[in-house]
């Protein structure tokens, strides 16, 4: 089978973290099949064409046109990939196209599909649903890629029902959640991890990981630790970064004081995996979500999760692996945090569960989809 992913959520050097999820699966993916990555750039200083883990990636520069912005964007990302892609296949010597994010990527995909006769795969993974198709003034083009789509893939049950609600056909939806990468994410050593991290030994410590914007609930964490008793006083240690960031510096010391709150910026991958060995929790407070990563590797390190209960995170977390709470609630927060500080936790347990997902996992899940597609179409894979 040959594969053809469009796709502006890609990490290059200059922004390692976007699209984790998108290039983890389809370097899973690519194992199974021939791909080649068309990922278009709004930045200068990204490579033009470049292999990344044995994947040609093609990054043609588009551009917002002024004033009226995201109208045309759909429109503008078209003709981008549709050039790039002639130029990364001029023979058009592949079988599928798969595209990731409904608009405007997917908008854009769809016309370069019809275009070019190919049948296409398009996977919604949530906030694309919630911002584009339920949303003016883009809101007809989102749903009409959710319609142009030959073949939709879910990262969440949750996130299907809201695509049938945007008027897609709910029988050319699949659900393939996201996957961890259990080499990196698995069970380590408490005690060393506090160690290399300067963490205290003694401490009950929690954590959380997430762009620091209004949508990742970072105020109700706050909000719900100043609803607990100051002793003993329960570190929070955030990494990521945001616009949120100075404004929840300061709600941190008004309602906890100095201290209690450490943020630690954005942190590279293996020191991640070092704060989810050394927290006692793992806490996410997003207000809507499709299938967070940052749970998934939090269970396969073995930390237990106390997590708001929105889109696609009632599909990782359990009563054996965590705890969950409403959205947008710090009181609701406090209380899940008391019932999973009074729990003993089987970390090794927890562990076992989140890393049954792998990445390989997922591509294979993938696979199958695009084959049932090209079978339909007559294309041979």
């Amino acid at each position: 089978m040959r594969v053809l992913t469009l796709t502006s959520l890609f990490p290059s050097e200059r922004n390692p973290f976007l699209g984790l999820a998108v290039y983890r699966r389809l370097k899973a993916l690519a194992r199974l099949c021939e791909l080649r990555v068309v990922a278009p750039r709004r930045c200068d200083g990204v490579p033009e064409h470049e292999v990344v883990d044995g994947i040609e990636v093609f990054r043609p520069r588009w551009w917002r046109v002024p004033k009226v912005g995201v109208l045309v964007d759909g429109y503008v990302l078209a003709e981008v990939a549709s050039r790039a892609i002639h130029r990364a296949c001029p023979e058009l010597d592949f079988d599928v196209i798969d595209a990731h994010w409904v608009y405007p990527d997917g908008f854009a995909a769809t016309r370069v599909a019809q275009r070019l006769g190919k049948p296409l795969t398009l996977t919604a993974r949530g906030t694309d649903v919630e911002d584009f198709c339920f949303r003016w003034p883009v809101r007809r083009f989102a749903r009409r890629a959710l319609r142009g789509a030959d073949r939709l893939i879910a990262v969440s049950r949750a996130l299907k029902s809201r695509m049938v609600e945007a008027g897609a056909d709910p029988d050319r939806i699949a659900v393939v959640a996201n996957g961890v990468d259990t080499a990196v994410y698995h069970r380590g050593d408490r005690a060393v991890a506090r160690g290399t991290l300067g963490v205290p030994a003694d401490a009950v410590v929690l954590f959380s990981v997430g762009a620091l914007i209004p949508t990742k609930g970072y105020r109700h964490l706050i909000e719900g630790l100043a609803l607990l008793p100051s002793e003993p006083a329960l570190p929070l240690y955030v990494a990521g970064q945001g616009p949120q960031e100075q404004a929840l510096r300061r709600l941190s010391e008004e309602k906890l004081g100095p201290g209690r709150v450490v943020f630690l910026g954005a942190r590279p991958e293996h020191e991640l995996v070092l704060w989810y060995h050394a927290a006692d929790l793992f806490c996410f407070g997003s207000l809507r979500e499709g299938c967070p990563n940052v749970i998934l590797e939090s269970l396969a390190c073995g930390t237990p999760v106390v997590s708001t209960n929105v889109g696609g995170i009632p599909d990782l977390v359990d009563d054996e692996t965590g705890v969950l709470f409403e959205a947008g609630s710090a009181k609701a927060f406090a209380e899940a945090l008391k019932e999973a500080l009074a729990r003993t936790w089987d970390r090794d347990a927890v562990a076992a569960r989140g890393g049954q997902r792998t990445w390989d996992q997922v591509a294979r899940e993938v696979h199958a989809v695009l084959e049932g597609l090209l079978g339909e179409s007559g294309v041979g894979a």
